[in-house]
């Protein structure tokens, strides 16, 4: 089948000044129906400010899909984002309504949303890793949903969707760079599932707590770069005759008296307080926090002191410490952390998106989990995150919102391991 391009440079003439800054945003907007036909239109050469500060890329398209009849209709909204001597525009959302989802429809079906440049084949990426988005078409609420992608969240009625895309995520796709959009409907997901769910037992035995679509690298852990699950420690995962003391802020050690409270341990010594904090152990997103670990056991003089450390208690937690690629059990990094917070305090529906921090609104700790102690900060292994080089650590269980909070690396903390695969 031929397919004729047709290119309409959108016309600013009389536009707004803050307009004109958006430049030629797209040329072009397509949508890919199942059975492989495209079909082009140019866009409405005007350009609109919303009330929300976004901005469409034109007028809306409507166009039928394999699974309906009576078409679709998608918007796309750019959003600028500020920055010290410039900024930039960015893909801020997709909407997609007019979308039959009954059993006779849609229902069953993935509509797939992928973005292209102006000559590549191949799509864009959305955010680091993630090329296409499927949408799951459900005969029950949520209708739409997709799975867990850090930096894209959904939500919809029964006949209409919008993906957001958070404008904080840095590897966020600048609209200036999309030529076309294509949607494709198909009965199955042309991303392979992921085995596990979030709630579930993971292959370490723990609770997965964040699941990722696209793959993110864990340097050095065995997943590599093709991981996509977090898991957190059972409760009492810390034995007693292990460890049998709490180590306080002055570093007076206390009994331990119930093996399903987290141990209070210190995060490292005095030494690695004043080494450079701007290149030992500094990771904070997703699939640092074993390396982190790594680096405070590599510089942390840990003889006849082991049974202080909190890295030490995480990297023993069932592997040889550390080393064994079944076990590799690692302090979290802080967005590891604040995934965690908020599986403990039941904010599921934010679990993904690492923009949203954990919150104690609205929420409850479930005290089966072992997370509850009122008063402690839980330690991460992000270190250098304050000016000061403190670590980062997290106050999730706790009277007011739970915070990130500079700590001294040779105080002490609650400790509970995380592990990737």
């Amino acid at each position: 089948m031929s397919v004729d391009y047709y290119h309409d440079d959108p016309d600013f003439t009389d536009q707004p000044t803050k307009s004109s800054r958006f430049g030629k945003l797209f040329a072009s907007l397509i949508f890919l129906v199942c059975g492989g036909l495209f079909i082009q239109t140019t866009l409405a050469s005007n350009i609109s400010l919303n009330s929300n500060g976004s901005i469409e890329f034109g007028q809306a398209v409507a166009r039928t899909l394999a699974c309906d009849s009576n078409g679709i209709t998608v918007t796309a909204s750019a959003s600028f984002v500020n920055a010290q001597g410039g900024g930039s525009y960015v893909l801020s959302s997709i909407n997609v309504s007019g979308v039959d989802s009954s059993s006779s429809g849609c229902q069953g079906e993935y509509l797939t949303i992928k973005a292209y440049g102006d000559t590549a084949p191949t799509p864009l990426q959305f955010v680091s890793g993630v090329t296409q988005i499927p949408v799951a078409v459900n005969s029950s609420n949520p209708i739409f949903s997709i799975e867990s992608t850090s930096g894209i969240s959904i939500s919809g009625d029964s006949t209409s969707f919008t993906l957001q895309f958070d404008s904080a995520e840095p590897t966020i796709i600048a609209s200036s760079s999309i030529f076309k959009f294509t949607v494709e409907s198909s009965n199955t997901s042309p991303i392979q599932q992921l085995l596990y769910q979030i709630g579930e037992t993971g292959t370490g035995g723990g609770t997965i707590f964040y699941r990722s679509v696209a793959a993110f690298t864990a340097t050095g852990a065995a997943c590599g770069d093709n991981c996509h699950y977090l898991e957190f420690a059972p409760k009492g995962w810390a034995s007693l005759s292990d460890w049998p003391n709490n180590i306080g802020g002055d570093g007076v050690m206390s009994a331990r008296a119930n093996v399903n409270e987290d141990p209070y341990l210190v995060w490292s010594d005095g030494a690695f307080a004043i080494a450079n904090p701007g290149s030992i152990a500094v990771g904070q997103n997703i699939g640092t926090g074993y390396q982190n670990t790594q680096e405070i056991l590599n510089n942390t003089v840990v003889s006849g002191k082991s049974a202080r450390f909190s890295f030490v208690a995480a990297l023993n937690y069932a592997g040889a410490a550390g080393t064994s690629t079944t076990g590799q059990w690692f302090l979290p990094s802080i967005k590891e952390l604040n995934e965690l917070c908020k599986y403990a305090r039941g904010q599921t529906g934010a679990l993904g998106n690492t923009a949203v921090q954990c919150s104690k609104s609205g929420t409850t700790i479930d005290t089966n989990l072992g997370f509850n102690d009122a008063d402690n900060i839980y330690l991460s292994s992000s270190y250098g995150v304050e000016p000061n080089g403190f670590i980062a650590g997290y106050k999730f269980i706790y009277g007011s919102d739970p915070s990130i909070s500079g700590y001294y690396t040779s105080w002490g903390g609650r400790v509970r391991p995380v592990r990737v695969f």
